[in-house]
């Protein structure tokens, strides 16, 4: 590449015409302030020509490597400095925040395009800069706003628009708790939005739209323990209605071919850290899998009961908390693996029928899964009033002796 410095009228604009300190902008000229604006744009359409033709040049992969991160760490001091003068240069004249705009707008321009053509040589696990996630959040949420509407239709009583909005949450939200996100969130963020924006483009609805989204999500790899639930629930549902065990292994040997075949991202990952979508999918099947072929080896009756059947008069317990608020207790439980079944939604099945509350006699165990997932902020300091309840009540008890 050229050896003169490639961001020189950038740096210029930003550490000297923009510093009150160095410069006083209201005396220059808006001709020649339009003139360093158009510099600086002519400047950035340059260095993605010499950046996409110095990787046909190098070959090596160091070298990439170290170009890419060069330009990325100057051009995140640029915009940090920009930002943080831009309040003040605001404050100076329209021309002077006319020209810090079009700084920043020409910073992240070429940031965009290096993490677009040379994503693969970024440090993905280092924290994106504020600034930078600041824009980048800025047309996350427009994007999103734009396929929310068909996203709350097609998900419409499932729990996919609860997954869905809280792993999309550190580019919609500015709180604390989201407050910093790495390259590597960032990215696949970005990725999953790409391909929901095609979903919603092609006006697909109904169940073929929901089965298009899950597909989709296997294929992003999305591997929230929430999902996976999810996705077994669904086939678990449909083979526990079938009586016979012959019956009930063709189905899931068919789900299971299904679910094989759906393409999939291995390098993609909405948590790095945890199984991966197919592995964890393909243990769960393997478990019902081999169940099913011991009951029929063994020839094992269903295990009889004397107990009254789970929904009578006899069995149910009344708890005076909302559905909404034992939803989410059940949820924190299952997630601490304080306790423990076959997944999230077998949990709600067993316990669901043996509960009432003053307002419903009886309760579906799907209604309680959706309610955990769409709770209200009341119920969620209801139930932290309960349990501080019964921790002051344990720890005022006596043990008897």
């Amino acid at each position: 590449m050229d050896e003169k410095y490639a961001l020189r009228w950038v740096d210029l604009v930003v550490t000297t015409i923009l510093d009150p300190v160095k410069t006083n902008i209201s005396a220059i000229g808006s001709q020649e302030l339009e003139s360093f604006g158009s510099l600086m744009r002519q400047e950035i359409t340059q260095n993605k020509t010499m950046l996409s033709e110095a990787a046909f040049r190098i070959f090596s992969k160091r070298k990439i490597q170290r170009m890419v991160g060069q330009y990325h760490r100057s051009l995140f001091l640029l915009l940090e400095t920009a930002v943080e003068r831009h309040p003040q240069i605001t404050a100076t004249s329209e021309k002077a925040k006319s020209l810090g705009k079009t700084a920043i707008e020409a910073i992240n321009e070429l940031l965009d395009f290096i993490e677009h053509r040379f994503g693969e040589y970024i440090d993905l696990d280092s924290w994106v800069p504020s600034a930078h996630l600041s824009n980048v959040r800025e047309s996350a949420t427009e994007r999103i706003s734009r396929v929310w509407p068909w996203l709350e239709i097609t998900c419409s009583g499932t729990p996919l628009t609860a997954m869905l909005s809280e792993a999309l949450s550190p580019l919609t939200q500015a709180s604390p708790k989201v407050k910093r996100a790495t390259f590597r969130q960032v990215f696949y963020l970005k990725e999953l939005i790409d391909q929901l924006e095609k979903l919603a483009s092609s006006q697909t609805t109904g169940e073929q739209a929901r089965k298009q989204l899950v597909n989709m999500l296997v294929f992003l790899n999305f591997n929230s323990r929430s999902f996976i639930d999810h996705y077994t629930s669904g086939i678990c549902s449909g083979v526990e209605m079938l009586q016979d065990a012959a019956q009930k292994r063709y189905a899931l040997l068919r789900a299971c071919k299904e679910f094989t075949q759906l393409h999939y991202q291995s390098e993609l990952s909405l948590h790095p850290g945890q199984p991966d979508v197919k592995t964890a999918i393909g243990r769960w099947f393997d478990a019902e899998l081999q169940f099913i072929e011991k009951q029929r080896q063994w020839d094992l009756p269903l295990p009889a009961t004397s107990t009254p059947a789970p929904g009578s008069e006899l069995t149910k317990v009344l708890c005076f908390l909302s559905i909404d608020q034992i939803a989410l207790i059940l949820r924190a439980l299952d997630s601490l693996r304080i306790i423990q079944a076959r997944s999230l939604n077998s949990v709600f099945q067993h316990i669901a029928p043996y509960l009432s509350t003053p307002r419903k006699k009886d309760i579906s165990w799907e209604s309680m899964r959706t309610k955990a997932y769409q709770f209200e902020e009341s119920d969620r300091q209801q139930v932290l009033r309960v349990l501080e309840k019964v921790r002051v009540w344990i720890s005022e008890d006596q043990p008897h002796r």
